[in-house]
């Protein structure tokens, strides 16, 4: 039942607030349709990639290639390298963007502003346009591996799809070109580097072979020697000549034996540096790319941005909720009361009753009796049945108290109502309680204490009179009987206020001489009513509420706001005498805006 009651209350503050609920989600929805067609379409345009991580070399095609780790490792620098600036520069000048607005940066506004007024603004340097330009592309570049695969998307978002395609195409050439040149820069540098060992090595078999050939030329005239005879040399041993020609000296042949291998061992290497030097320049020209373009880029069809169905879609709920949370706070903290558990929760004092919104009042008929002669005029009408229940509930809080209700007390009970603000409806209540009471055949005095904006006397049918102010303000007592006046509707007895006061009505209150009226009354009636100023607009509430034997609190239904509620609350409390009870009273409900279930009251009236 709990569950039934709880979503009973949820559809009842969604009836109740259903223009809040629409005005906000309205606004948002809206909103988001003004921002949704009016931002610029941005289309993004993919080309996809392939890095192939086996050797290139064709000179030697046999070579190994890495793999495992050190593959993952490989493609995910060739993602850097994509995004690198090496790359996105040649897109810059490939596309020709120092000239595209869409990526130039425009004028900013100080310099709007000096041009408004005449003054002169240097033009921006070619670096900071070129770092700009940057910038904007690389926020247009997204670059990205797929998985775990040697696959790798470039994707570039522009204004115009066509553009899009075009600038992923130049990125993915200028990352291709850009990964052989650098492949054909590292060759040209290693062939650079080995053309200074040959040349090194062509001048150490230079010294060599003339080392060589000075030797030579220097013991020619040796009998028996010549070049020739090296082999026949090393074959016979030192010191003779292997066809027994005349004998060399074994140190001139060991010399020459040293500059001749010397020579040979400069030559063979000189030979393989000159080989090498040969392959590094034909790689030079036969370098191939590690990745290629499986896929280019195509002009899409419909833009990446803004997603308008989702979008809408999203935000509509968004929209719904918000307006959801914006009929809570209005009900609950903005709006003012709308439930019984909401009153007593809110304000920590039990509620009598909940009384509704009736055509008319005291303003509409200025004079006449308004909304209080219902009391009479329909006294089984849902608003008389509320403030009999009211009766009902003051007594319940006096029970406690059991010589108020003693039907042979001598002192009667002294009711104060009073509200947190203007317009929440107390004297009207205040009036309909006293006749309640008058006409239940107890002895009743009404008195208007609201000396700032006193109203009584309409419900009454009475013209103001100043005898109850001047009592106060110090002039001779003329007695009860002459300052209270009679309502002949009901026989209640009704001291009247006078015209608006223009002095602080405070003084008067906690003179001695409301006391001792008060007092008075206690003494010749069952009841007394005081009407007096709202808790929020003066502090005369607070003087009387310590004369006062029980305290009708009025709010208004979804008007009064929780927080001047509860602090109006707070004050009486600090200022009533201990055991005095208050009781709040929810007022001028509006049936036709309050959605009841199993409630107290039934909207239709007898």
């Amino acid at each position: 039942m709990n569950e039934i009651a709880d979503l009973r209350t949820l559809f009842g503050l969604m009836r109740r607030q259903v223009w809040t609920i629409l005005a906000f989600a309205a606004a948002i929805f809206l909103l988001t349709l003004i921002v949704v067609f009016s931002v610029t379409p941005r289309y993004t345009a993919q080309a996809l990639l392939l890095v192939d991580t086996s050797s290139k070399n064709l000179l030697d095609p046999d070579t190994a290639s890495a793999n495992g780790l050190t593959d993952n490792s490989r493609v995910e620098s060739e993602v850097r390298i994509i995004q690198s600036d090496a790359v996105l520069l040649d897109v810059v000048r490939d596309g020709n963007l120092l000239s595209d607005p869409e990526f130039r940066p425009g004028r900013g506004a100080i310099a709007r502003i000096r041009d408004l007024f005449g003054g002169e603004t240097a033009p921006a340097s070619e670096s900071v346009v070129l770092g700009s330009v940057l910038a904007s592309l690389k926020e247009a570049v997204r670059v990205r591996r797929e998985g775990l695969t040697y696959l790798i998307t470039v994707g570039v978002t522009s204004q115009d799809a066509e553009k899009a395609a075009r600038l992923a195409n130049l990125v993915t050439a200028a990352y291709v070109r850009n990964q052989v040149d650098g492949k054909v820069a590292g060759t040209i540098a290693a062939r650079n580097s080995l053309q200074q060992r040959v040349s090194a090595a062509k001048q150490l078999l230079a010294e060599h072979e003339n080392e060589l050939d000075a030797f030579t030329a220097s013991h020619h005239d040796l009998p028996g020697f010549n070049i020739d005879a090296a082999p026949r040399i090393s074959a016979a041993g030192f010191g003779t000549m292997a066809d027994g020609g005349s004998a060399v000296p074994s140190a001139t042949v060991t010399q020459f034996y040293s500059l001749q291998q010397s020579s040979q061992i400069a030559r063979a290497q000189y030979q393989n540096l000159l080989t090498r030097l040969q392959d590094f320049e034909a790689q030079a020209t036969l370098q191939l790319a590690d990745s290629r373009v499986v896929s280019q880029a195509m002009a899409p069809i419909d833009p990446s941005y803004p997603k308008t169905l989702p979008i809408l879609a999203v935000m509509a709920l968004v929209a719904v909720g918000i307006g959801l949370g914006a009929a809570f706070l209005r009900e609950f903290f903005v709006g003012g009361f709308t439930g019984e558990d909401q009153v007593s929760a809110v304000l920590n004092i039990p509620l009598a009753a909940v009384v509704p919104h009736q055509e008319g009042s005291e303003l509409d008929k200025p004079h006449g009796r308004g909304l209080s002669d219902t009391i009479i005029t329909a006294p089984l009408s849902v608003f008389s049945e509320s403030i009999r229940r009211i009766r009902v509930s003051v007594e319940q809080a006096l029970l406690s108290r059991a010589a108020f209700l003693d039907d042979g007390q001598e002192q009667g009970i002294v009711i104060m109502v009073s509200s947190p603000s203007h317009q929440d409806g107390k004297s009207t209540l205040a009036a309909s309680l006293a006749r309640t009471y008058s006409r239940a055949g107890k002895r009743t005095l009404l008195i208007d204490c609201d000396l700032r904006k006193p109203s009584i006397h309409r419900h009454v049918d009475r013209e103001p009179t100043p005898a109850f102010v001047n009592l106060l303000r110090g002039e001779p007592d003329p007695g009860l009987a002459n300052i209270v006046v009679t309502d002949n509707a009901t026989n209640l007895s009704v001291i009247l206020g006078a015209r608006p006061a223009e002095f602080p009505t405070d003084d008067l209150l906690m003179s001695p001489k409301i006391r001792a009226l008060l007092s008075r009354a206690r003494q010749h009636f069952d009841y007394v009513v005081i009407d007096t100023p709202p808790v929020d607009a003066a502090v005369d509430a607070l003087y009387l509420a310590r004369l006062c034997d029980a305290i009708l609190f009025v709010v208004r239904w979804a008007n009064t706001p929780q927080s001047v509620a509860r602090k109006a609350v707070a004050e009486l409390k600090a200022n009533v005498r201990d055991g005095v009870p208050i009781v709040a009273v929810l007022n001028r409900q509006d049936q036709k805006k309050w959605l009841s279930f199993g409630g107290v009251y039934s909207p239709s009236r007898t």
